[in-house]
């Protein structure tokens, strides 16, 4: 089964034999070496030097534990500003809501982009401790501008909390060289590991905040951060998750993060050449989307379960649109473990089930 979706991804066999690693004790040092690889290979993945201050905080959870985690430890940064464009948004600004945090959700529309001066402007208006943004809301598949985001809130000396879920080694991030201060991600969309474990990558200013929160307890960063400098961790890890993830980083190393990251732009390419040849209607303008994750409209007298079925029992997954979206598109992931021929299946299926 070929999963089109924005996560879990599809997998290689080399990743998915990871999984039978022998059992280890998680208080023993062969756990405290394997925290210290993943951690390693997470700074040599996002680009992160050693001369880089952030630090790699590792929790056992989906992406939505590392969200929580760094919007719980923004609580003493004072108000925090959520550009919301879509329900990843608008989550985070509810678990801030949750945690204490005085949160300001700038909510959009889901896939409008973001105004830059409008957000300079909101930022003049008000002392904001951190901005947070999703950088890309898979909902739709909006790419929102990280980069310039960030140079916008630090001109003003914000932090910048970023959900890169989705996006980290799918899309070109320079965490040290943007200055953000919070980065989140999860083993399982494109580094293409299994769900289970993610991270927090956190500056300095970041972490002291966290050091300060008392707000969550299982996702606390800062009592993550202190067990794992030790090789430890203050709850039972997700063993065989974090050697799927060791193994899904080896090799994202010896693929090239710009190799995968060059694959992914191909792929998106013949897709979405492809389902403009069919007639099929993109939600956004083209240009807004990133490498990873296209939305499309129903065609004309299709629900998506009739447009679903048939692609399934040939082995390829298409994803549900999410919300108000939900009776009127779908979404196509491609960040599995697959080559172009798999594109070249999904669009021929597609035509024969659309009569195309």
């Amino acid at each position: 089964m070929i999963l089109f979706s924005p996560g879990p991804s599809n997998i290689s066999e080399r990743v998915r034999h990871a999984l039978l690693h022998p059992d280890i004790g998680h208080r023993e040092p062969e756990f405290g070496a394997l925290l210290a690889e993943i951690r390693r290979d997470i700074r040599l993945v996002t680009g992160l030097d050693d001369a880089a201050p952030h630090e790699i905080v590792l929790l056992g959870g989906s992406g939505s534990v590392a969200i929580e985690a760094i919007i719980a430890a923004a609580r003493p940064l004072g108000k925090v500003l959520v550009i919301a464009n879509g329900p990843y948004g608008e989550r985070a600004s509810a678990m801030g809501r949750h945690h204490g945090v005085d949160i300001d959700e700038w909510r959009l529309g889901w896939g409008e982009s973001i105004p830059l001066d409008a957000l300079g402007a909101r930022l003049d208006g008000a002392a904001y401790g951190a901005v947070y943004l999703v950088h890309h809301e898979t909902a739709t598949g909006r790419l929102n501008p990280l980069r310039e985001v960030t140079a916008v809130a630090k001109r003003r000396g914000v932090l910048v909390l970023a959900d890169t879920v989705s996006s980290i080694i799918g899309e070109p991030i320079d965490i040290a060289g943007w200055d953000l201060d919070g980065v989140i991600g999860s083993a399982n969309k494109c580094l293409r590991g299994v769900p289970g474990a993610a991270f927090v990558i956190a500056s300095p200013a970041l972490r002291r905040a966290a050091e300060l929160q008392r707000g969550a307890h299982y996702s606390n960063l800062a009592a993550h951060a202190a067990a794992e400098v030790n090789g430890e961790f203050p709850f039972t890890p997700p063993l065989h998750a974090m050697f799927a993830l060791r193994e899904a980083l080896q090799e994202t190393l010896d693929e090239g993060v710009a190799a995968r990251q060059a694959h992914y732009a191909s792929l998106m390419q013949r897709l979405l050449d492809g389902l403009e040849a069919m007639g099929i209607q993109l939600l956004l303008p083209r240009d807004a989307y990133g490498n990873t994750l296209v939305a499309c409209h129903l065609p004309d007298g299709w629900t998506y379960d009739a447009l679903h079925a048939p692609l399934k029992r040939a082995g390829l997954c298409i994803y549900a649109a999410q919300g108000p979206l939900k009776e009127r598109a779908f979404r196509l992931g491609i960040i599995g473990h697959f080559r172009h021929d798999a594109i070249d299946a999904l669009l021929r299926e597609m035509r024969t089930v659309l009569g195309r």
